[in-house]
């Protein structure tokens, strides 16, 4: 008799069949081609788009099919891959929609829809630590956004820090979703493959019609948890993936991360990687190491040779003045004002800040669409300093909490889940979440729309092999 105690519904290591392939070959040429339209007529790639829903809603649309059109839209569409910036990197819609936010919803409501026809299951009776944490950090998020509102903060703002907030939510449907590790390894697999595409016709457009010029580093965070994973995978994959072609894929990548010229996001990335390196053992990883620093000398090699100069690589990278205030480093002078006005005001809404979508008086420099001087400034580039702004001193210490707790609970994860895929899931999220926390003391990709619908992967990795090593240590008990 197979017992269906609360204790006995957990998730599982079963594989399912792979009876999909012809489908997702389809969907990457549909996407592709899709890129392509969009570069010479907008219009024909929204119907496009659109279609593609139709089709799959009508084909019942997996998770997976869901992923693969969010990761798309986002590395894809919505950088404006190459040409110009029209195509859906700016909102299409409704004072702020984006064609993924359609996609967000979209995965909303087939998750419901899914959960609401399955048969009712007991839910296990634990609640992993990081389930309490994220429901704590949701539920003080939703008691922030009231408050702004309450507080008549900028509505415009407002939503937008709620719609950020749906597509860190999505850690409960890709719960929902992930029944085997086979789920979240394809959702770590498309991230890669996604990632690499982004990269490679970012170097070409970079190269061929941009002339090195910085590129997309908004998107450009994403291929951080792309190239953090394929690293991670092959550190677990004990010389088993093809080593010539895995290499050239990470070539490719490294370089795409180059051209970002963004300091904060080199030091997160270097960050993930030796934290990665430091959860596997020096002396298992040793070798790799110094692999992936050839690489790493490759790709800038070969990004001099096709003729980025080194004078432009350094000023791109380190140097971004305005002729109007000489050679000051505007970008860096920004981020510590932003930093000091949050400070400043901190007194006055220190517990609980000053809610979802609150400004700062700041100092700005200007540019084409900003005047210079004191502006009511909403996109705080310190994201812990954002979080304190809104959230006061209470809201960050939960966020805290949350981003440590993942970061600690899948370093020891890692050591105790038995495979190897297992394994390298769990070590691209452990990199992931450290590249990220050192990132956002530049840029908030902790809390931004590009790149929450990968946070929430990574809590929902770490949760699902919370939960079956809880399963695994609770059976082995009662036998």
């Amino acid at each position: 008799m197979v017992s269906t105690s609360a204790q006995d519904v957990q998730p599982t290591l079963t594989p399912t069949p792979r009876r999909q392939a012809a489908l997702y070959v389809a969907f990457f040429a549909a996407i592709l081609l899709l890129g392509a339209i969009a570069y010479f007529n907008i219009i024909f790639a929204v119907l496009l788009a659109g279609a593609l829903v139709v089709v799959g809603f009508f084909q019942a649309f997996s998770f997976r099919i869901l992923f693969l059109l969010l990761l798309a839209l986002f590395f894809l569409i919505s950088p404006a891959i190459p040409l110009s910036e029209k195509h859906f990197s700016k909102p299409i819609g409704g004072g702020g929609l984006f064609l993924q936010d359609a996609v967000l919803l979209l995965f909303f409501a087939v998750a419901l829809f899914d959960y609401l026809k399955q048969p009712r299951l007991l839910r296990p009776s634990k609640w992993t630590r990081l389930e309490r944490l994220f429901a704590i950090y949701a539920i003080l998020f939703f008691a922030s956004a009231i408050y702004g509102a309450i507080n008549r903060n900028t509505l415009t703002y407002l939503f937008g820090d709620v719609r950020d907030f749906l597509y860190l939510l999505l850690f409960y449907v890709y719960l929902h979703f992930f029944k085997t590790d086979t789920d979240i390894a394809f959702a770590f697999n498309a991230l890669i493959g996604v990632g690499f595409l982004f990269a490679a016709l970012s170097l070409i457009d970079d190269i061929l019609i941009r002339g090195f010029v910085r590129y997309n580093s908004g998107i450009s965070f994403l291929l951080v948890a792309s190239t953090l994973a394929l690293i991670a995978k092959m550190l677990m994959s004990g010389g088993t993936t093809p080593l010539f072609s895995t290499s050239l894929v990470l070539l490719v990548m490294l370089a795409g991360l180059m051209i970002s010229f963004t300091r904060g996001l080199y030091l997160g990335f270097f960050a993930g990687f030796v934290m990665m390196l430091l959860v596997v053992g020096f002396r298992r990883s040793f070798k790799f190491a110094i692999g992936l620093g050839l690489l790493a000398l490759a790709a800038v090699g070969t990004t001099l040779a096709l003729g980025l100069s080194l004078d432009n690589f350094i000023s791109l990278t380190t140097y971004r003045g305005s002729s109007a205030v000489g050679n000051l480093d505007v970008s860096s002078a920004e981020r510590v004002l932003e930093v000091l006005a949050v400070l400043d005001e901190l007194p006055n809404h220190w517990l609980f800040g000053k809610g979802a979508g609150a400004t700062v008086a700041v100092y700005r420099f200007g540019d084409s669409n900003i005047k210079e001087g004191i502006v009511d400034w909403w996109f705080i580039h310190n994201n812990y300093a954002q979080v304190l702004h809104k959230s006061g001193c209470l809201g960050l210490l939960i966020f805290l909490m949350l981003w440590i707790g993942a970061l600690l609970q899948g370093i020891r994860l890692f050591q105790r889940v038995p495979s190897s895929t297992a394994q390298s899931i769990l070590l691209a999220a452990v990199g992931t979440l450290t590249a990220y926390m050192l990132t956002s003391i530049t840029s908030p990709v902790m809390t931004y729309i590009n790149t929450n619908f990968v946070n929430a992967l990574l809590f929902a990795s770490i949760t699902f092999f919370d939960r079956l090593c809880y399963a695994t240590s609770h059976t082995d008990r009662r036998d």
